[in-house]
């Protein structure tokens, strides 16, 4: 237990950048065992990093240079609870090979969009991959950035006005963002999250979505806490749960982890729903009400761990999940394959990779082109 614990000590060490070169190569001595391999990987994940609050590599970029450098082949789309993807067995070579500057430089990759952050005050603040350090401080609170992660820490909430920021995800990219209150939210690619940067002793706490988030709702029975959609109202007291609310698609969910929320239609208010865990609301644009189900919550949460889970999905929709992560346009000239419906799972596959999976299950011809996609 006690080289387990000082195997995990080293990581914690990697991951904050404050290994000596002793300490290297006693790690490197430990990665020799595939469990500890195995071990390293999870410990690197962006969910391990969001609970510890390191947060200094986005997690997409290492698993496409990891993708890169073992030229894996394409996994099959099998059962979704079979492992698609295996850890690679160069960890070793990689720590002591200069690994350290793959992940701390983007010298080599192609300009992408930033994270952008606009304060009440009209400012536009552009976030960079990585970073640290105090976006703004005021005598109510601090706004400190760290990595992906956006932190709202209240100082003097005595005599406060509500005054909100918007936060900005471009496609290809995820964030996370810390209330005042401690609700921790997790933006997927391609949203918006619009939000108090304080909130008084009571009264409701009201947030605005457009695209999808994963909410850890701090508990507070005096503030209600209210996520809006332009098709949902969810009320929660502190709970978890994943809303989805695209405005490209015609239908929003709600899928609740843990806890208790109240859904309603924004259309019609008094049409509300109390959702226990492993329930989903959806709403389709025009309908009178929602449509209650008992789902599967893995495939609404497989994103926040930069995994994909598809269960049964129509190709259709399985596109614009992968425009989305991956920033790409995918045009289909093929109306059958739209309707198809597959269940796969990927972690660490690159575009190519994945649509080479669902070629293998049906046969179809594409071909990608910088960021676009045709299939045919």
């Amino acid at each position: 237990m006690g080289e387990f614990k000082d195997f995990e000590r080293l990581v914690e060490k990697y991951i904050s950048e404050d290994l000596t070169k002793e300490e290297l190569n006693d790690l490197d001595e430990f990665l020799i065992e595939d469990k500890n391999k195995r071990h390293f990987k999870e410990m690197l994940s962006l969910n391990y990093r969001l609970n510890k609050k390191w947060l200094t590599v986005e997690q997409i970029k290492k698993d496409e240079l990891f993708a890169k450098i073992l030229d894996e082949k394409p996994v099959k789309i099998l059962n979704p609870y079979r492992k698609l993807w295996r850890i690679a067995s160069v960890f070793a070579l990689l720590i002591g090979g200069g690994l350290m500057y793959y992940f701390s430089t983007d010298a080599q990759l192609p300009q992408e969009q930033l994270i952008t952050l606009d304060l009440n005050s009209g400012m536009h603040k552009k976030l960079l991959k990585g970073a640290s350090g105090i976006v703004k401080e005021t005598d109510a609170l601090i706004i400190e950035q760290r990595g992906d992660t956006l932190m709202y820490m209240p100082k003097d909430q005595s005599n406060i006005a509500i005054r909100f920021d918007e936060l900005h995800v471009p496609k290809g990219k995820t964030s996370v963002v810390v209330l005042a209150d401690g609700t921790l939210i997790n933006l997927n690619a391609g949203s918006s999250l619009k939000y108090p940067s304080a909130f008084k002793a009571e009264g409701k706490r009201e947030v605005f979505l457009s695209g999808e988030a994963y909410f850890q709702v701090t508990h507070d029975e005096k503030r209600p806490f209210l996520v809006h959609t332009n098709d949902l109202e969810i009320e929660v007291l502190g709970t978890h749960f994943n809303v989805q609310t695209y405005p490209d698609e015609n239908k929003s969910n709600a899928v609740l982890i843990d806890g208790s929320v109240q859904v309603s239609p924004s259309s019609s208010k008094d049409n509300k729903v109390v959702l226990k865990p492993g329930m989903q609301a959806s709403y389709t644009q025009g309908s009178a009400k929602l449509e209650i189900a008992s789902v599967n919550t893995a495939p609404y949460t497989a994103w926040i761990r930069g995994q994909l889970y598809f269960d049964q999905t129509h190709f259709s929709q399985i596109v614009r999940v992968l425009e989305r992560k991956f920033d790409v346009q995918i045009d289909i000239d093929n109306e059958q394959l739209k309707n198809e419906q597959f269940t796969a799972k990927f972690k660490a596959e690159t575009l190519d990779q994945i649509l080479k999976s669902f070629n293998e299950s049906y046969a179809f011809d594409y071909d990608i082109k910088e960021n676009t996609v045709v299939i045919k």
